[in-house]
């Protein structure tokens, strides 16, 4: 399916010089006061003005909270911070729902030639960007271990490469990720007890070349609900993964962005809620929406034009009731989000040989 890039390019208005008159002939009706009298009165004011104004720039700067820069280098949208710039060089892969399965992300991730075909532990996608759109763990299984220390690899590999790997946090994971996290680093660094903070790679929602990538839905009235910004509410789910005392509310509602299937599950084919997803999208600034969460029985589809993409596609051997049971199949993004390929294949995974 293509999509076009429309440019929002607003008209620029372009102002006219005032011409200034000047009022000659006229008396002047205030005392005459010698002209080297005047100056040293007008530099005084002038002076103290000046000074008045630089101390309330300093006062009003002291006391508001300024948030940390990002440096040009730092692709934003890969430490939970929303970008809409696009990158047209790279492709952006988004993988499905895995619950815990590492065979399955390893399969996917060699179907969209970013990792080698081999083992799948070298990165080959070059700056290329890979979405899992959450439930990367499954819930306090053994397994799980295995899978979160198999992408975080992949993710360092990638990050040093020019390209990158960021998760959508998804039901399942909030169950395990943060304690699994810890306990995978505790025991690599069980001699100085140095264990990195959960990582923003992982994160409530990403957004990458013009798209919005979140595990359930997100609706326009849960993110004013929440104050309206996208921002806010990724950086208040990462300090509440990162061990941070105050849960946001929205986190654990089923119409927010975690547990909502506004635009996955069968009612979203009847009635297609377009409308309010094209205002959520324009006021966001993103062209399209990705989601996980609910099994698409004949794969990835879309809905309102495109502008709704469902991924879950049961790679793991866990859901059942996938249709394609054993194949794979994931989504590609090219020249920033105008191109999208659906990538997929018939052969059966290694993770469902009994």
């Amino acid at each position: 399916m293509r999509r076009r890039q429309q440019d929002h390019d607003n008209p620029q208005t372009k102002l006219r010089p005032r011409k200034h008159k000047h009022l000659l002939g006229e008396e002047d009706a205030s005392p005459i006061i010698p002209h080297d009298r005047r100056r040293p009165r007008r530099l005084s004011i002038a002076l103290a003005a000046a000074i008045v104004g630089v101390v309330l720039i300093v006062v009003f700067y002291s006391l508001t909270p300024q948030r940390p820069s990002i440096s040009p280098q730092e692709d934003s949208s890969l430490r939970g911070t929303p970008s809409n710039v696009v990158e047209k060089h790279r492709r952006v892969i988004a993988v499905g729902d895995i619950h815990g399965d590492k065979d399955a992300l390893v399969r996917a991730l060699q179907l969209a030639n970013v990792v080698d075909q081999n083992d799948g532990i070298a990165w080959t996608g070059n700056s290329d960007i890979v979405v899992q759109i959450g439930d990367l763990l499954n819930g306090a299984e053994p397994r799980d271990e295995e899978t979160l220390s198999y992408i975080a690899e992949i993710e360092r590999r990638a990050r040093e490469a020019g390209g990158g790997v960021v998760v959508t946090v998804g039901d399942h994971d909030l169950r395990n990720a943060p304690a699994l996290w810890r306990r995978i680093h505790s025991a690599e660094n069980n001699e100085n007890n140095n264990v990195p903070s959960f990582p923003s790679w992982i994160g409530a929602a990403h957004v990458v070349d013009r798209t919005l990538f979140v595990h359930g839905s997100l609706s326009k009235t849960v993110l004013d609900g929440a104050g309206g910004s996208l921002e806010a509410m990724i950086r208040d789910a990462r300090e509440w993964l990162s061990g941070g005392q105050k849960k946001p509310d929205w986190i654990g509602r089923g119409n927010g962005p975690i547990w909502s299937r506004l635009y996955s599950d069968k009612a979203s084919d009847e009635q297609p809620r377009c409308d309010d997803l094209d205002s959520l999208l324009n006021y966001l600034s993103v062209d399209r929406m990705v989601v996980g969460h609910t099994v698409r029985r004949e794969g990835i589809s879309s809905i309102c034009d495109g502008r709704a993409w469902r991924i879950d596609v049961g790679l793991s051997r866990t859901e059942t009731r996938a249709g394609k049971i054993g194949a794979s199949e994931v989504l590609e993004l090219r020249e920033g989000g105008s191109i999208v390929t659906v990538l997929s294949t018939d052969t059966k995974l290694k993770s469902w040989e009994r």
